[in-house]
């Protein structure tokens, strides 16, 4: 265990509290308060105590991130080159590395870890923005031959705005195995942490931001099933990442069960299809946790040469 995280724990024993911690949503690249003007406590474990307390998100805060990731999606971050998103997460990654005592501490303070298994989630974390980072300028789709005069191949594209509702048991690793994939692919984020450990999420955010993410592609939205229920049934959020409990995810498959949405076993949006001149798109619903090849859809393009 390093001395700096042994001060901070130190300092959280003498305080009840760590200093400076993130209490707003994070929306378009910055914190901002909720419009309700709600807040919720969060309470350390080993006390019992309330140690510090955040903005709780409703129907509009929820509108408001959709709305700024798919601006962004559709904007600076379809013009980012993959090599640029695959350095932001790279950066994201030291970051991490850098700030791990920090998260750590944090992390330890709301979920209830201990200091050594809360560092290994976020040297974890920081392993999975670099290992995406890797991948993220290799997406690339297929050549398929099918003879003389013809061509077959494929095209990776992003699914669009991804929502990822976090487990409070590991906050920041589940959550960016998750993410990271999503950018990696281009798409952009909404997550929904556990209102229960909600700070990672909101640290992470800003890291991004000093990594060079730009605004709107990653948003943090606190909150509780309101917050859950609007991600679930808005128009643009085009799939989601989700990690929790049987009943929870009853709850995610059956607000996601209908006519305009779509799951990973199948299902064509008959909208999308009608819209689309050449192919198939497709768009997936998982409801573990996101796997890279859910972050990007595959259109396929068969021409007379």
């Amino acid at each position: 265990m390093s001395d700096v995280v042994t001060l901070l724990a130190q300092d959280v024993l003498k305080s009840g509290t760590l200093k400076g911690l993130p209490q707003h949503l994070y929306i378009d690249g910055a914190p901002v308060k909720a419009s309700s003007g709600e807040r919720m406590e969060t309470f350390d474990p080993g006390t019992g105590a309330a140690f510090a307390s955040f903005d709780l998100a409703n129907a509009s805060d929820v509108d408001r991130a959709v709305q700024s990731s798919h601006k962004a999606l559709n904007g600076v971050w379809r013009a980012t080159k993959p090599a640029e998103r695959s350095a932001i997460l790279c950066r994201a990654g030291a970051l991490l590395r850098r700030d791990i005592a920090r998260l750590s501490v944090a992390e330890t303070l709301d979920s209830g870890k201990t200091l050594n298994e809360a560092q290994w989630d976020v040297l974890a974390s920081a392993r999975m923005f670099e290992y995406y980072g890797g991948l993220a300028d290799k997406l690339q789709g297929s050549s398929i031959p099918l003879g003389l005069d013809y061509m077959s191949f494929t095209l990776a594209e992003p699914v669009g705005v991804t929502a990822h509702i976090i487990p409070w048991n590991y906050p920041t690793s589940t959550m960016v195995r998750g993410i990271a994939p999503a950018l990696a692919a281009g798409c952009t984020v909404v997550c929904k942490p556990a209102e229960t450990t909600p700070l990672t999420a909101l640290m992470i955010a800003a890291l991004l931001t000093e990594a060079g993410l730009p605004d709107g592609v990653f948003n943090v939205v606190q909150g509780d099933r309101v917050a859950v229920d609007r991600l679930l049934e808005h128009p643009d959020v085009r799939a989601v990442s989700f990690v929790g409990s049987t009943p929870v995810a009853q709850h995610v498959h059956v607000d996601m069960d209908g006519p305009e949405r779509e799951h990973r076993d199948g299902g064509r949006d008959e909208q999308r299809r009608q819209r689309s001149r050449i192919g198939e798109e497709r768009r997936h619903h998982q409801h573990e946790a996101t796997e890279q090849r859910h972050a990007v859809e595959h259109r396929g393009e068969r021409a007379k040469l």
